[in-house]
């Protein structure tokens, strides 16, 4: 669902978030402030959003959909601070 996603690595990033444009782009490194965590299995669940997550107590969602674990935080105040990463 919507929300804004980290991967742990920048290993990590380069089979996600796969598309038309992917890997044309920069690295980010992020300082992400997770709160309350619900961990999910490896399918997730589609339909989480927000108001669902924010509602059951949490800040954000994590699960490893196969290619490495991943982080979910629904508000863009959580993210600390960001630092472009040269490409290599």
């Amino acid at each position: 669902g919507g929300g804004i996603y980290f991967a742990t690595s920048a290993e990590a990033t380069k089979t996600k978030a796969i598309g038309p444009d992917s890997h044309k782009g920069f690295l980010m490194e992020a300082q992400v402030d997770v709160g309350l965590v619900k961990y999910m299995p490896q399918t997730c669940d589609r339909s989480l959003n927000a108001e669902r997550v924010l509602n059951e107590g949490y800040d954000s969602v994590s699960f490893n959909p196969g290619d490495g674990q991943e982080y979910i935080v629904y508000s863009s105040s959580r993210v600390l601070s960001v630092k472009q990463i040269p490409m290599v």
